[in-house]
């Protein structure tokens, strides 16, 4: 939970780093480009998974194993046979991606002005690869510091990158200011990389020189390590796979359908635009749990190597609570303040229509990665990809049927968003159940949150409703949310569902903010 804590304290720098640079981008290359930039988007993601190949969860799960069991040697091998597999599908996407763009901007995009842009996203997969191969390392010993600096790093670097070279390619149109958005990726992945290089050569060298052998290791020969990680690996990278495909199907049914529906090219791309953003928005307080899965894995699979089944059933228990302590809320602040988050932040209001729709998603796709860290930790590594199957089977089928229609048009496809994702989360818990048992406090988890943000969103309409008449439109959205949060949060200490020992987990404030809290009597126990 505490590296949880340490890479969702980097994910939150990060994302609101990424929010000044969503806010940024369309106001540099337009809502038009926005919605070529979204074009291009999910046939980077799917290049980006294939090219790190499931690899470093594989890597992750396996470190973890020989570490619990104290053998640096198999550690190093692990390590080195990991890292020669992503450079390998690295530099196979990498090159693949930049030599194929004007056939992949023309049959799957359907629009051949990507093919600039997906040229320059072949590099930033390669270092993208390199870069996975270091985390896998890293999140296997359960240390994310390197991770988190890596990624802080990465995209700062990236954002400073992009605001400079759009704006210098853009007197040459909108293209070449989304090329510039593109190039950035490459500069932010290598400085990821270096980052990580560096943590490497000095602390991990430390993490290897202190692991103590618990018991003899049998080691085994590079190609059974090879076996291992690519039978490890296969089920992952079906599974991340299959989220760009998630992806794809709003890249190729989204633009077919609207114009079966009578859309014209440009409003298909505004279309498009402001779903990018309405996702951008969505997917953004899912930090606490993108950490969560990553930490669960190597936690998972540390108890599982010795035999911990109450540690594997308390670890599962914790990450779903914290998951739905944060989702839930997120869910209520987002569709209170939808219209005017989406004015403030992007400058467009439509951004709200499908944000309202995509933001109940906040909940289950918090849900889903928390239990697919806890199967994959388990090694029951199909299981996700099987449940994520029938996620992307059920867009692609609500797709094509809502989004032609003149009733939903482009909130078909934030319809089809919504429903996918809360399908594999009922799907994943219940495969958790069937392998750990009861792993949810209802009244904790559910309940309680639930009132809690029920009220406080309804608080955050009235609010930013009420000062919006008094103050600008940003302080009194900023405002709303800040308080409407802080309340929330002052509600569960109060009720019980927040701890002190919760709240000891953030990095360097977190016990003496702790004790603080229960001396005013907002913390229970």
């Amino acid at each position: 939970m505490r590296g949880a804590a340490v890479l969702a304290l980097a994910s939150a720098v990060n994302r609101l780093i990424g929010l000044v640079y969503m806010i940024v981008l369309p106001r540099l290359i337009s809502d038009q480009g926005m919605g070529l930039y979204q074009l291009a988007k999910p046939i980077h993601y799917f290049a980006a998974v294939v090219a790190i190949g499931g690899i470093p969860v594989a890597v992750a799960k396996l470190i973890a194993e020989k570490a619990a069991l104290g053998s640096a040697q198999e550690v190093r091998r692990v390590f080195s046979t990991g890292l020669f597999l992503v450079l390998l599908t690295g530099g196979l996407v990498g090159l693949g991606l930049s030599l194929g763009a004007p056939w992949l901007a023309v049959v799957l995009a359907k629009d051949p002005g990507v093919a600039p842009t997906l040229v320059a996203l072949g590099p930033a997969c390669f270092f993208l690869a390199l870069s996975a191969g270091f985390r896998g390392f890293f999140q296997g010993f359960q240390y994310m510091s390197p991770t988190a600096l890596s990624q802080v790093l990465d995209q700062v670097v990236r954002v400073a990158a992009t605001v400079f070279l759009s704006l210098y390619l853009r007197p040459r149109g909108l293209e070449a200011a989304v090329l510039g958005v593109a190039s950035a990726f490459i500069v932010g992945e290598l400085t990821g990389w270096l980052v990580l290089l560096g943590a490497y050569l000095t602390k991990g060298q430390k993490l290897l020189a202190e692991l103590k052998e618990r018991r003899a290791v049998q080691p085994e020969s590079t190609v059974q390590l090879a076996r291992r990680l690519l039978t490890l690996a296969f089920p992952a990278v079906v599974a991340t796979i299959l989220w760009p495909v998630m992806q794809l199907a709003d890249s190729l049914l989204i633009p077919a359908r609207l114009q079966a529906g009578g859309w014209g090219p440009e409003a298909v791309r505004e279309g498009l635009g402001h779903l990018g953003m309405a996702l951008t928005l969505a997917q953004f307080p899912n930090i606490v749990t993108v950490a969560l899965a990553t930490s669960l894995v190597p936690a998972i699979s540390e108890a599982w190597a010795l035999r911990q089944e109450r540690l594997v059933r308390y670890r599962a228990e914790e990450a779903l609570r914290i998951a739905l302590i944060f989702g839930i809320p997120s869910c209520a602040a987002l569709y209170a303040l939808a219209g005017p988050l989406g004015h403030v932040l992007f400058g467009y209001r439509e951004v709200g229509d499908p944000l309202r729709i995509l933001a109940v998603g906040t909940i289950t796709l918090g849900v889903i990665q928390a239990t697919t860290g806890i199967l994959q930790g388990l090694g029951a590594m199909t299981v996700p990809v099987r449940n994520l199957g029938a996620g992307v089977l059920l867009k692609f089928i609500l797709n094509y049927v809502l989004v032609a229609s003149p009733r939903f048009g482009v909130m078909g496809a934030a319809w089809s968003t919504t429903l996918s994702w809360a399908l594999v989360a009922v799907l994943n818990f219940y495969s958790v159940l069937r392998h750990v048992g009861r792993v949810l406090d209802w009244r904790r988890a559910v309940l309680l949150p639930s009132v809690a943000a029920g009220g406080t969103g309804a608080f955050m309409y009235l609010l930013q409703d009420t000062l919006a008449y008094f103050l600008p439109a940003a302080a009194a959205t900023l405002a709303s949310l800040i308080f409407g949060l802080t309340v929330y949060f002052l509600l569960l200490m109060i009720w019980g569902s927040l701890t002190k020992r919760d709240v000891a987990l953030l990095p360097g404030i977190g016990s003496s903010l702790g004790a603080r809290l229960q001396e005013w009597g907002f913390l229970r126990r």
